[in-house]
């Protein structure tokens, strides 16, 4: 009997917060509706979502998310976090955001994080998505999910700003 209780304990659902981050280029050059953000102009990488699940191939749920902006610029940005179960090529930041028709086969779907929403925390802005219940899973062989931030909206950022993602999981 103690063995069952053992099993059941380790199988039930476990919240997680789970995070990622990148510094975009030292530059001040305007977003336009649809560009990327990403940590260089000339080779991005993917934000990394390491051990949203707890075993490989599996999933949860998102139950929420913050975007935690080291900026708190006057014009505020029209986030969207689009998430992928395999990783797409990424595209440099300021680039317009084009994914490939199988790319997108590979979606989780996104979060928006729109600019009605930032709250200002001394320097950063703050932008909090609740009540999301986004499930998803993870691709076969790995725990990981990927995001690509994308603006929607005439974006001024401030040279070397930081996007940081916080994404609270129900895991599997």
């Amino acid at each position: 009997m103690s063995g069952d209780t053992l099993f059941i304990k380790r199988n039930r659902p476990v919240t997680a917060l789970i995070e990622a981050s990148y510094t975009r280029p030292a530059d001040t050059a305007t977003y336009a509706a649809g560009d990327v953000i990403a940590n260089s102009t000339s080779a991005a990488t993917i934000l990394t979502f390491t051990g949203v699940a707890r075993e490989p191939g599996l999933g949860g749920i998102i139950q929420s998310a913050v975007l935690v902006d080291s900026a708190a610029q006057t014009l505020k940005g029209d986030f969207e976090l689009y998430l992928f179960d395999t990783a797409p090529a990424m595209q440099n930041d300021n680039a317009a955001w084009n994914p490939s028709d199988s790319e997108v086969t590979k979606s989780l779907g996104r979060v928006r994080f729109p600019p009605g929403l930032f709250n200002v925390c001394g320097a950063n802005g703050v932008v909090d998505v609740d009540s999301l219940g986004k499930p998803f899973k993870c691709a076969s062989g790995t725990r990981n999910i990927f995001g690509i931030l994308v603006v929607r909206n005439a974006y001024v950022p401030i040279s070397g700003e930081v996007f940081t993602i916080r994404l609270f999981v129900i895991q599997d």
